[in-house]
């Protein structure tokens, strides 16, 4: 069953890409390491767009495969401490803007 995208992360709140929504669910769970299938659920995107948009994280550095959980390969974040200005700027924007 897909679970559909209500909610928008601060990230995806101002840049509507994939790789915000995947950075967005790394700033919500922390550092709790996670599979594609649980990004898929929790962004709505589907298997591949998250499996595409590890692999872009990854060559950043925002991402590493950390074991796994189950069968399925466990990815660790790292972004919060070098995104941090901008989330907090993205969480200031999403808050303060009218639709």
């Amino acid at each position: 069953m897909k679970v559909r995208y209500e909610t928008s992360g601060p990230l995806s709140s101002v840049f509507s890409s994939p790789e915000a929504r995947v950075l967005d669910q790394a700033f919500l769970v922390g550092s709790m390491k996670q599979t594609i299938p649980m990004l898929e659920e929790s962004t709505g995107l589907s298997f591949k767009t998250v499996q595409k948009v590890l692999q872009r994280l990854s060559a950043k550095g925002f991402v590493a495969p950390e074991g796994k959980i189950g069968n399925a390969q466990a990815y660790q974040f790292k972004v919060k401490n070098e995104l941090r200005e901008l989330i907090e700027w993205a969480t200031k924007y999403q808050f303060t803007r009218t639709d």
